[in-house]
């Protein structure tokens, strides 16, 4: 594998302080892999970039998957296979997996999806056909249940898996608003994906637009960022409304994370908080592609991305991107020498 050239992989120099500097990044170079018995060799196509990371790189204790300095970073990849010792691949296959921030990653294939490009493009698979879009699915659908005519709100409506759960939500015939960080994501949500309103959380008064906006009250929360938003926004749940917890993304770079205030609004309008974790689900991908796949083809689902093109050394950079909001969609990094 000397032709491949050194294998570049990202570690984590030292736990970030609020939002991560390059510093807190370092590249090490080492020789690609050689396979044994039963392994496969993969060359990485497009890294993930994903919010939760930044959880498991802080200087805690509380968190699984923790990323600790020395290790290399988490990240779920695409890539192609180029060297197979498992009867399972073969080399030329496109695949998917959690193999971390570097050019190319060993796996005996227990830990990988193949990836059926005629489906959806190699990169989709990392987002909106992946664990975005599969996270929007299922929570909604088999969590949150919206009726027609009901009330959703999205929060982070712009970010990976708000942009396909908006989607999701109309397709259920309900009224979908979404907050977001500008007033460009906010015509894009509306213009681009079918959103009925989106509000700029910056504004002044959105709390006020929000309740003006819903003067049923709201039957469905589908909350990816916590903090005043979430909060605030518990003020308005409907009657035996449902808040789903995906994510809280205005939290992870917080020392210490604020949870809500609000949630005897839960209790006086008999509302359900409820967790979710899309690998609960994990049995039922294939159903959930293949009506995904149904709605892409007519036009009435839409996979949205936001791609940056560089190499591994250029992840830190990336990532930053994606907490000063400049991503519509899945933030991805495509690697550039492929």
């Amino acid at each position: 594998m000397n032709n491949l050239g050194k294998n570049k992989q990202l570690i984590l120099s030292k736990h970030p302080t609020g939002l991560t500097e390059i510093d807190d990044f370092e590249v090490r170079e080492v020789e690609v892999p050689e396979i044994s018995d039963g392994e496969i060799l993969i060359q990485t196509h497009y890294v993930g970039v994903d919010a939760a990371l930044r959880l498991i790189v802080r200087d805690s204790d509380e968190f699984l998957f923790r990323v600790q300095p020395g290790d290399i970073i988490h990240a779920n990849v695409a890539g192609k296979v180029i060297a197979s010792n498992n009867s399972e691949y073969n080399v030329g296959e496109f695949v998917n997996g959690s193999l971390g921030v570097q050019n190319f990653a060993i796996s005996d294939g227990s830990d990988l999806e193949k990836c059926n490009t005629d489906l959806a493009p190699l990169g989709s698979w990392l987002g909106g056909f992946g664990v975005s879009g599969l996270t929007a699915y299922f929570a909604l659908f088999d969590e949150c249940k919206p009726q027609p005519g009901q009330t959703v709100l999205v929060t982070g409506a712009a970010g990976a898996v708000g942009s396909m759960a908006g989607q999701l939500a109309k397709l259920a015939g309900a009224r979908v608003i979404g907050t977001t960080s500008s007033a460009k994501k906010c015509k894009w949500l509306i213009d681009e994906l079918g959103y009925d309103v989106a509000i700029n959380y910056n504004d002044h008064d959105w709390i006020e637009q929000l309740e003006k906006e819903s003067p049923n009250r709201i039957n469905i929360i589908f909350d990816n960022t916590g903090g005043v938003v979430m909060n605030e926004s518990l003020k308005l749940i409907a009657m035996h409304g449902v808040v789903l917890l995906c994510g809280s993304t205005s939290q992870y770079t917080e020392d210490k994370m604020d949870g809500p205030s609000n949630y005897i609004w839960l209790g006086s309008m008999r509302a359900r908080l409820q967790g979710f974790v899309i690998f609960d689900y994990i049995d039922r991908y294939p159903e959930a592609r293949e009506n995904m796949s149904k709605w892409i083809n007519s036009g009435l689902l839409k996979i949205p991305e936001y791609c940056c093109e560089g190499d591994i050394d250029d992840f830190p950079e990336t990532f930053r991107k994606l907490f000063e909001g400049e991503n519509l969609g899945k933030m991805l990094l495509k690697l550039s020498n492929i």
